[in-house]
């Protein structure tokens, strides 16, 4: 059971009631392993009122994404909670830390809606995105309105019809996304948690979901806490910004002063951990507009909506000139029952490169790197390796073949066995390998991606999904690969901290010479650390 410590009352001195969110001087202790357990939230007060927006932000590992799921009742068995947290409408007053089981199980999704960091991991990867939306109508409507509410869920989040057959793991993070949204949204709920909402999105869409939680809030009178790490989001929706640090929570601010500050303080510690973009052991090639030297549009792969492309994609060199490097030759890849993501596409990653991948959320990138990685069969085209064919996939691979290329996923969480520690997610490799593995080993992994060793004894439910995506980084890192295969990598974390992620990567590079390609919607990223952008164009 979680324990609970209460005595705050629910109206303020003079007599008038609070309504919204009210959270007061919350704290939050997670169990360990070792029996110990460790304070994440020290003392939070925190009030949305309905009809406005109120960003949290806070670095990587600040505890964000703990409170949001205090506020859910999703908090570890074992947990130590202490304070307050309801929400107050003038005919209603819900304790959120701790309801009665049966009545909150029945008004999640009415009360509050969870926009999820990592959504792949809410959905049930055996029903298709039909199913998903029809289960979840059952629930709010009766039989004969559960058509019209999926259709409108559909239309409201850009969720295209022609997904229904399809399962969870058929669709690109960005498609995923905009499903966990339709199916939260569903129960027409007055307070919506937004984590992370924008992760795995390119910039359009971005603004679109900042567009949807804006009315959310000021059209439809919902009370919308929103956590990221997104500056250009906080500055387009919060109607107030609060920061969470150490534990603890700041008063309501202006969005404007704070969001610049952040910006600037997230520079500063960019030059503390001794990255800037000009920091190079060679020449650059300027990257600029997409006819800028060191940039090569490309022409787009078959992607939703529409037609397939005319011609073969061609991203590269000649074959004759790209024989030492990771190559994709003439690479069509489909995802579930036929669906064609990339159709003839040329991909060269050279080594001591960087190659930036720029494209629309649910172009195929995540679908091409895998193909890369040796984990998705092409359906036409072959993968070389420094002018070798490589034939199959995962297992059927050589060992030695495979531990030359490490791949970071988008979603981190869907790459680990939340069974396992942290310590042994990251030692596992080293350990079929025959190579060293341990404590010290583990725990220099961990310094290499800006994490303190004690991390290691932590379970992945226990750490924040930049955390985790530092540990997945760290984990590709420790077979010291000769290609780099990154998805995202800086889209769980903080200003501040991407550019910790960039200079462990710039390290590793510098020290092995290894190729890397880098799928970013961070525009700005790609264009200042990569030699090379490749650019999807629709």
């Amino acid at each position: 059971m979680t324990g609970r410590v209460t005595g705050i009352g629910q109206d303020r001195p003079d007599g008038e009631k609070r309504l919204g969110l009210v959270v007061e001087g919350l704290g939050v202790a997670l169990p360990q392993e070792d029996g110990v357990h460790l304070t994440v939230l020290d003392h939070v007060d925190l009030q949305v009122r309905p009809a406005e927006v109120v960003v949290l932000l806070g670095p990587s590992g600040a505890g964000k994404s703990t409170l949001i799921s205090a506020l859910l009742g999703l908090l570890p068995a074992g947990a130590w909670v202490r304070g307050e947290a309801r929400w107050s409408a003038m005919d209603q007053t819900v304790d959120l830390l701790d309801p009665p089981a049966r009545e909150w199980e029945r008004q999640r999704g009415r009360i509050a809606a969870w926009l999820p960091q990592a959504p792949l991991a809410t959905l049930t990867p055996v029903l298709s995105v039909g199913a998903h939306l029809r289960e979840k109508a059952r629930v709010h409507v009766p039989p004969e309105g559960v058509a019209a509410l999926a259709q409108r869920a559909r239309t409201r989040h850009d969720v295209d019809a022609a997904w229904d057959g399809r399962l969870p793991a058929q669709l690109s993070g960005g498609q995923v996304q905009r499903v966990s949204n339709a199916l939260a949204l569903l129960g027409d709920p007055a307070l919506v948690l937004a984590d992370e909402p924008t992760t795995g999105l390119d910039r359009d869409r971005a603004v679109r979901v900042g567009d949807e939680l804006r009315v959310l809030a000021h059209d439809e009178g919902r009370a919308v806490l929103v956590v990221t790490h997104d500056l250009s989001l906080a500055e387009q929706v919060a109607d107030a910004v609060v920061e969470l640090d150490a534990g603890r929570a700041s008063g309501r601010q202006q969005p404007g002063a704070v969001v610049e500050r952040v910006r600037r303080a997230g520079h500063h510690q960019a030059h503390h951990h001794g990255y800037h973009p000009a920091h190079r052991l060679r020449p650059r090639q300027p990257v600029g507009p997409a006819t800028a030297p060191g940039e090569r549009p490309v022409t787009p792969p078959a992607c939703e909506g529409e037609p397939a492309a005319s011609g073969p994609a061609r991203a590269t060199a000649p074959v004759a000139e790209r024989r030492t490097g990771l190559v994709g030759v003439d690479l069509t890849i489909v995802r579930g029952r036929g669906h064609v993501v990339t159709e003839g596409l040329d991909v060269h990653v050279a080594p001591d490169r960087t190659t930036g991948l720029m494209a629309p959320s649910g172009a195929g990138k995540t679908s091409l790197l895998r193909a890369l990685a040796l984990l998705h069969t092409p359906a036409r085209g072959h993968v070389e390796l420094d002018g070798r064919r490589i034939r199959g996939t995962g297992h059927r691979v050589p060992a030695d073949v495979r531990r030359r290329i490490g791949y970071v996923p988008q979603d981190p969480r869907s790459s680990v066995d939340p069974r396992w520690s942290l310590g042994r997610t990251l030692a596992e490799p080293l350990v079929l390998a025959g190579r060293p593995s341990g404590p010290e080993v583990v725990a220099t992994l961990l310094d290499r991606v800006g994490l303190a060793p004690e991390i290691a004894q932590r379970r992945p439910d226990e750490v924040s999904g930049g955390q985790l995506q530092r540990v997945v980084l760290a984990r590709a890192l420790a077979m010291q690969p000769d290609y780099l295969l990154l998805d995202e990598p800086t889209a769980m974390v903080d200003g501040a901290t991407a550019r910790a992620v960039v200079a462990a990567v710039h390290e590793h590079q510098h020290a092995t010479g290894a190729g890397v390609l880098l799928a970013s919607h961070d525009e700005g990223l790609v264009r200042t650390w990569c030699d090379d952008v490749l650019v999807w164009q629709r």
